[in-house]
């Protein structure tokens, strides 16, 4: 069962890698859902910030994808994951807050 989990946390650990790298390197907000061009007072470095934040989780989320494989998640693991993902949310949204 390990190896089924961790190859679906590898795609979309890619998944969210691919999508980081391609929002932070075309700085537009222009494709995102839900985004309101009027109210960004700087479009440019929100999809930089947004950019960064997808790739890093993705690459928590490959990492805890390769865990899964081997059978060495702990409930020590899944909270170090959970607690990495909260931080890199709420680093996310403090500092995006300031390009909305």
């Amino acid at each position: 069962m390990g190896v089924v989990a961790g190859a679906l946390y590898g795609v979309l650990g890619v998944a969210l890698v691919a999508a980081g790298l391609w929002l932070r390197d075309r700085e537009a907000m222009d494709a995102v859902p839900l985004y309101d061009a009027d109210a960004a007072a700087d479009p440019a470095a929100l999809a930089r910030v947004l950019g960064l934040s997808l790739s890093v989780f993705g690459l928590l989320t490959l990492a805890f994808g390769a865990l899964e494989t081997f059978d060495w998640t702990s409930s020590a693991v899944v909270g170090a994951y959970a607690v990495a993902v909260l931080g890199v949310a709420f680093a996310t949204a403090r500092k995006s807050r300031q390009y909305e």
